[in-house]
């Protein structure tokens, strides 16, 4: 069986799970470990690829690295309605380049928060360590923490850089929609998918489609983004409710 190898709270991963899951395509997840499995996922990935998750392993096929690709690689392999239909597909493929660059955004404001809250920090750490030993080993999980803002060179945003960087984005997402269920017309695609998920910013979904302890939904919240956009959160909200479903 095929194994997605990804971290639960990244935009990049849940990109991928949907579109495993839209497709019925059998899978188990496993979390990356920042750091301890970095030699692992190295090898995972041709020379010269920066190894990062989401990561698709399953022979005979090569791993397949990053949500677009996973999606577009599970798409030939599943089931269910298309996701990428030729006559949207570069409308699908700029709408990801706009996800790509406002979870970048995202990652800017919730990175350095993480490194601050100590109960995300306990959140972040490995399943296989007891809950009732998490508060006194979540100082460690600040050492991938800081792997993880280097390996991708985080900056650290302020929260009003970080609206300031977004909110375009949000706008066109809100002109486009126009009251619609649907980005590019009356069916469901990749295009609903990725900037659904780019929606994380006014709160991650909720716990029955996307498990998150509360330190963690703090986090990647922000306040200012969430006051000002509550019909993209609705849209998103919906859109969870009607397609994500495992």
């Amino acid at each position: 069986m095929r194994t997605l190898v990804g971290l639960t709270s990244s935009g990049w991963t849940e990109k991928a799970r949907w579109a495993l899951d839209h497709h019925r395509v059998a899978y188990r997840y496993q979390d990356y470990v920042p750091l301890i499995q970095e030699r692992w996922l190295r090898k995972q990935v041709a020379p010269g690829v920066r190894p990062s998750v989401p990561l698709l392993v399953g022979p005979p096929q090569p791993a397949t690295h990053g949500s677009f690709a996973i999606a577009k690689r599970v798409e030939e392999l599943g089931q269910g309605s298309a996701l990428f239909p030729a006559a949207h597909l570069d409308a699908i493929t700029a709408w990801n380049d706009t996800s790509e660059e406002v979870l970048d955004a995202a990652r800017a404001y919730a990175m350095p928060r993480m490194l601050t809250i100590s109960r995300a920090q306990a959140e972040a750490l490995p399943k296989f360590v007891p809950g009732f030993l998490r508060p006194l080993f979540a100082p460690t999980a600040r050492l991938g923490m800081r792997y993880v803002v280097k390996k991708h060179q985080v900056a650290d945003g302020s929260p009003e850089a970080i609206e300031a960087a977004v909110a375009p984005a949000y706008e066109k997402l809100r002109a486009a929609l126009g009251g619609r269920p649907y980005l590019l017309g009356t069916a469901f695609t990749y295009a609903d998918i990725t900037t659904a998920v780019m929606l994380v910013l006014l709160g991650p979904p909720a716990d029955r489609h996307l498990p998150m302890g509360p330190g963690t939904r703090e986090v990647w919240t922000h306040p200012g983004l969430a006051a000002r956009f509550p019909d993209l959160l609705a849209w998103r909200d919906a859109l969870y409710d009607k397609h994500r479903r495992t």
